[in-house]
């Protein structure tokens, strides 16, 4: 199992979220294709959901903050121990950060890709790769928890977005949900945007996932959060279908 950067976890889970939340809706407002990533389009669907995306980041982005720098355990004491009466969700994402290093992180991620949605774009992933906040220090994430956590939060970020638009859609678009997750271990596992050298359309979905996730340790890790985290949807954000047909 591999160690990567804390902070380079910190900005794919960050990158995650307002790649993901932004499409939820965008997929139930823009109806053409080859809308769907131009700037002037999605900043009209999101046009209405701006204010609404603190809240959901602050939300989904609390339970992965923690998990990466507590033990459960820690963070259960932690929980029993505030002023739950006057804590704020803000406040539960502060503590969830855990220092002053990883929260200053969050918060310059948190800007960049909020100013980048507002002009109707995510930064692409060679430009996070290049330009996210680094970090002083040798804290790590394993890999394992690291892939999780991202795809978790691309997932219930994308379902949650999908319930924001309003529109009655309750079933995730496959190639928009592949090309999340496809994103988000680009952003996790390299540091630099992977090459589909070599591959062909014969070789299938399968071979690139493969070589976004590197090794097929990490391709088992991200399928099954995959399967763990749709099941968690069903229950509790009233998706029906990984299928678009569906409804």
């Amino acid at each position: 199992m591999e160690k990567i950067d804390k902070f380079k976890v910190v900005a794919a889970l960050v990158r995650s979220f307002f790649s993901a939340f932004p499409a939820g809706i965008t997929d139930c407002l823009i109806k053409d294709p080859a809308e769907k990533f131009r700037p002037r389009s999605v900043k009209k669907a999101m046009l209405n959901h701006y204010e609404a995306v603190g809240d959901a980041f602050n939300d989904i982005i609390f339970y992965p903050l923690a998990r990466i720098n507590y033990s459960i355990e820690e963070i259960e004491d932690r929980l029993r121990k505030a002023d739950m009466g006057r804590m704020t969700m803000a406040g539960l994402v502060r503590m969830a950060c855990r220092t002053d290093a990883i929260y200053e992180a969050m918060v310059a991620e948190y800007k960049r890709n909020f100013m980048a949605l507002l002009g109707g774009m995510t930064p692409d992933v060679g430009t996070h790769l290049k330009e996210y906040h680094r970090g002083k220090g040798d804290d790590s994430v394993d890999s394992d928890t690291a892939i999780s956590l991202c795809v978790r939060t691309a997932m219930t970020a994308y379902a949650r977005g999908i319930r924001r638009a309003g529109t009655g859609k309750a079933s995730l678009h496959q190639a928009t949900l592949y090309r999340l997750l496809l994103e988000s271990m680009a952003t996790l596992l390299h540091d630099k945007p992977f090459s589909l050298s070599g591959l062909d359309a014969d070789d299938g979905l399968d071979a690139i996932f493969m070589r976004a996730c590197r090794t097929e340790h990490n391709f088992m890790v991200m399928t099954s959060e995959m399967d763990n985290t749709y099941a968690e949807l069903v229950k509790n954000e009233g998706i029906i279908a990984q299928d678009d047909t569906a409804n």
